[in-house]
């Protein structure tokens, strides 16, 4: 069952069975006591890792309090067995005022059948600092780790955003592994201290909790990266997974990287994740940060680039994209130069090629190169499959978003781009229910509230949609995008003083921060102002608004569909 209990270990002309309990040279046994045969099992499973001098003491002697001494004289019992001096030496070295380690190369091996574990699930690593503003460190090695599984075909890893739901929430592995439908599961703690990581991991049954393998990996904060994907092979190992060559490649060569990038760096992605105007602000700062000391570590303009590319788009509206796409795509070209085998980068270039650039084709090139990189980037699904949408290619949109929410259950963005295709494709009911069910994931999103909104209008009940929008209106204290439907959904149902009032309130507020021209687009297409609708289409043209991408799909511009203008502007755009 790819239990440790039958794994042997061998070394030299030596070998011990953790079943048997016997270390055996040849043919023949070395006589060794109880304890010993413990103390050398701990250590030839952590060969090559400094293990601690508790650690050790605890796992021998759980229920008793022994003093330094009794484990020095099991090693030295140990050093005598595996050839006394310097023979014993050259297996087990003594870290002075830490612990040892078992510096031969220990083959493993095992006489169970290999294959029995296919599909993972890494929970959030416990943070032992006992600092709570570390907690960003903890979740950036979690991710890290799962990034490492992700990219080994042989497996299926339960996504980070799934796993985020169980941090804290203290329910047995087995009932998680059956929630997550997988195997096994891999939980563990980190503790950064000193300029070092810790990571303790441990590797459970996810049928009958059964401990499988444990192991203590420390490093330098510069040797990070390689941390993690030791980490990762020894898992890989323990679940008996076969790495091809190019993932044999990935998990023994590493980068180091400079320690204070490399917490920036999980700074901003920490931020980056809670997807507010206020938390971009801080991503961006931290991803600048993390370059500035460390110019060469592509996983930080993967981040900028992320982060641009958002500040940028419609529904945050932060800034014009005139001036934050460029620095978006110059970002993540500066990523996919330092390491093209990133998929996050060629997503982000992808995303900057859709939405701005307009470039079709170098977009789709881009998103289905991540895919290749990565099978299982939901991102790239995800916006493959906004793209499609943008080609009012319907059911391929969401067949792709299908995919990319198949592949990332609880991802907000790909839960929610899937309520936007089923909505586009006028298949309201399907987008009703997705987007209540994004709205389940992330209560009074703005982006959900607003698609389900539309869609009651749709669907005919457009009293209980402007209750949604005011509901969306006052929870983003009267964001842009908020006040735009308002002012659209009374022009759908004939109030048109109430979409006049929302008009101008909207103007008001263009003079204060930035608001999109493809907003006022949409309040005049929709009162039936047919001259002002396109002056306001084509200054959306002219800022590369990120939302013009769905003109050919977008209902509320709907009546123009008859004028030449529009088939003007959707033949500029290459639609």
């Amino acid at each position: 069952m790819g239990e440790t209990a039958h794994r042997q270990y061998c070394f030299g002309p030596f070998r011990i069975g953790a079943a048997e309990r016997l270390l055996r040279r040849g043919e023949q046994v070395v006589p060794l006591p109880p304890k010993a045969i413990d103390t050398l099992l701990i250590l030839a499973s952590n060969s090559g890792r400094v293990v601690e001098k508790a650690e050790i003491i605890e796992a021998v002697w759980p229920d008793t309090f022994v003093e330094e001494g009794g484990l020095a004289r099991n090693i030295s019992l140990l050093r005598k067995a595996l050839g006394g001096e310097p023979e014993g030496h050259a297996y087990i070295e003594t870290i002075p005022r830490r612990g040892y380690r078992f510096v031969a190369p220990a083959a493993t091996g095992s006489g169970e059948p290999a294959g029995q574990y296919r599909t993972l699930a890494v929970l959030p690593l416990a943070n032992l600092s006992g600092d709570s503003a570390d907690e960003y460190f903890a979740d950036g090695m979690t991710d890290a780790l799962i990034s490492y599984f992700m990219k080994i075909e042989a497996i299926r890893v339960a996504s980070r955003t799934s796993i985020q739901a169980y941090k804290g929430a203290g329910k047995r592995l087995a009932e998680i592994a059956r929630e997550l439908d997988v195997d096994v599961i891999v939980e563990g703690t980190v503790l950064q201290s000193g300029g070092r990581v810790r990571i303790t991991a441990r590797l459970i049954d996810g049928g009958d909790e059964k401990h499988l393998w444990s192991g203590t990996f420390e490093k330098q904060l510069s040797d990070v990266l390689g941390l993690q994907s030791e980490v990762a092979r020894d898992v890989a190992r323990e679940i008996r997974v076969k790495l091809s060559p190019p993932e044999q490649e990935m998990l023994t060569t590493v980068q180091v990287v400079h320690p204070g990038a490399y917490q920036d760096y999980l700074r901003g992605r920490f931020f980056w994740s809670q997807r507010t105007r206020e938390s971009l602000g801080k991503a961006r700062g931290y991803f600048e940060s993390a370059i500035k000391k460390d110019s060469s570590y592509a996983p930080a303009y993967a981040g900028l680039a992320d982060t641009y590319a958002l500040l940028g788009s419609t529904g945050y509206d932060v800034m014009p994209p005139h001036e934050s796409m460029p620095r978006a795509r110059d970002a993540a070209i500066r990523a996919i130069a330092l390491d093209p085998s990133l998929a996050e980068a060629q997503v982000a270039l992808g995303l900057v090629k859709l939405v701005y650039e307009w470039d079709w084709e170098g977009a789709e090139e881009a998103l289905l190169r991540a895919t290749a990189l990565n099978p299982r980037c939901a991102a790239a699904y995800q916006w493959r499959g906004e793209l499609l949408m943008a080609r009012a290619r319907a059911d391929e949109a969401t067949q792709a978003l299908g995919r990319a929410v198949d592949l990332d259950p609880l991802s907000v963005p790909c839960n929610l781009g899937l309520g936007w295709a089923y909505y586009f494709a006028k298949r309201h009911d399907e987008a009703r229910t997705q987007f209540q069910r994004t709205l389940e994931l992330a209560p009074n999103l703005p982006m959900a509230l607003y698609g389900l909104a539309l869609t009651y209008y749709h669907q005919h009940q457009p009293g209980t949609g402007l209750a949604v929008l005011r509901q969306a209106d006052v929870s983003t204290g009267g964001e842009p995008a908020a006040i735009m439907l308002l002012a659209v959904s009374a022009a759908f149902i004939g109030d048109r003083e109430t979409a006049r009032q929302n008009l101008e309130r909207l103007h008001e507020t263009a003079r204060n921060i930035y608001v999109p021209a493809v907003y006022f687009a949409f309040i005049h297409a929709t009162r039936n102002e047919l001259d002002q609708a396109f002056d306001w289409l084509y200054r959306a043209y002219d800022e590369r608004s990120s939302y013009l991408i769905f003109l050919r799909v977008q209902p509320a511009l709907h009546g123009l569909r008859a004028d030449p203008r529009y088939f003007e502007l959707v033949r500029r755009m290459g639609l």
